[in-house]
């Protein structure tokens, strides 16, 4: 059996004692002046976010004033907005808070944006979501045995929107037997309530049913809430290839289209990897 420091043995007899002192007094008012382990939340980061969830990690540090150590037992959170609640769980931490030490406890939550749509009714994609996460953090402390340790945390954090992107117009440099050269304008829309810095962003574009060329995004970009810009996109491509139908129609003022890639994007929340797909029609000139 390991031998028991004189510190250790000093807290247990004095919990002991008074723990046997009799009257009516219990023995939390006997303790009310005396110090608690303590906690608060020293960080919030988010380590994952997509257009599913979003994991938040709170770095929790705990306190211990006692000179023994303090053995976790378990960990409960919940987080909530304006009042609702949209998502609450426990841990089963290991370890211990060691004696007169502190020591930090990272807790993963991951908040599926399916349940933060249904409690907050109302709320779209492209919003920031203001919360407050309550913690309750037990240790078992010598005597008095399990007790709870409460703190709190305000934060915010997105629930992402795919741009939207857009075929504006089409404009028709050669049209002949050999070779179809045309200039497609591109509007981007950042949907979103925070601002996106594209850093890339890759295009496939159909024209009536034929998949016709793509492009990649040159230069990076930075889009303010609600803001839009135009990206003109050159293409190139044989008439041979698409056929003669899809011909036909770029002789015409207005042609169906679809364009569908990906948008990668910076935000103050992290990165963000959005995949996009829109269909439409869209006017043809000369």
């Amino acid at each position: 059996m390991r031998p028991i420091s004189f510190a250790t043995l000093f807290t247990r007899i004095a919990f002991a004692l008074l723990a046997s002192l009799a009257g009516c007094q219990s023995m939390q008012d006997m303790l009310g002046g005396a110090p608690k382990p303590t906690a608060h939340v020293i960080g919030a980061s988010i380590r994952g976010l997509s257009l599913e969830n979003i994991v938040v990690l709170f770095d929790v540090e705990v306190e211990n004033p006692y000179a023994a150590s303090l053995p976790l037992t378990d960990l409960g959170y919940s987080l909530a907005s304006g009042g609702k609640k949209f998502l609450e769980g426990t841990l089963t931490p290991t370890g211990s808070i060691p004696a007169r030490g502190k020591q930090v406890i990272q807790l993963p939550a991951t908040v599926p944006f399916s349940s933060l749509y249904a409690a907050l009714k109302g709320m779209k994609p492209g919003a920031i979501v203001a919360y407050t996460a309550d913690f309750r953090i037990g240790v078992n402390v010598p005597v008095l045995g399990r007790i709870d340790v409460p703190l709190s945390k305000n934060g915010e954090f997105p629930v992402p929107a795919v741009p939207q992107v857009e075929l504006s117009s089409l404009a028709i440099g050669k049209l002949s037997l050999d070779q179809i050269k045309a200039s497609a304008k591109l509007q981007v829309k950042n949907t979103n309530q925070f601002p996106l810095d594209l850093t890339k962003l890759g295009v496939n574009i159909a024209l009536g049913g034929q998949e016709v060329g793509g492009s990649k995004l040159t230069n990076p970009v930075t889009l303010s809430a609600g803001q839009a810009t135009t990206i003109e996109m050159p293409l190139s491509f044989s008439p041979r290839a698409v056929g003669i139908g899809l011909v036909n129609l770029l002789r015409g003022n207005q042609i169906a289209y679809k364009v569908s890639g990906s948008i990668d994007a910076n935000t103050r929340f992290g990165p963000l990897s959005l995949p996009f797909s829109h269909v439409g029609n869209t006017a043809v000139t000369r």
